[in-house]
């Protein structure tokens, strides 16, 4: 029998670095989506797994359906979008998550209910 849940389409890996600028993304985009329940509940549902402890090598896993996966990638670029040219390590860690993520034509293509 296999652990991987039936609902995770993807499993994102993160560093220690990475796993405070993906927080704070998710973490804007609840606030910026106060109106749409749906986007709320699934962005605090990608945060409550990057609270979780990093594996003993630093490494988080964060298991992703299709909906949160698209909600995070979105959450990252609206960060990555308002960040500056002089947050220069904070855009190179948004960069480095986004790049782990499927690309963005993969990620418009997944519908939200």
């Amino acid at each position: 029998m296999s652990d991987i849940e039936p609902d995770v389409a993807y499993h994102l890996l993160l560093d220690q670095e990475e796993t405070p600028i993906a927080a704070l993304a998710l973490r804007l985009l609840v606030s910026d989506e106060a109106h749409e329940p749906q986007l709320r509940n699934l962005a605090r549902d990608v945060l409550a797994q990057l609270e979780a402890d990093p594996a003993a090598d630093g490494v988080l896993t964060v298991g992703l359906s299709a909906e949160e996966m698209k909600i995070a990638h979105t959450a990252l670029k609206l960060l990555l979008n308002d960040s500056q040219r002089d947050q220069h390590t904070e855009r190179e860690l948004l960069w480095r998550i986004l790049n782990k993520l499927p690309d963005e034509h993969a990620i418009r293509a997944i519908q939200l209910d």
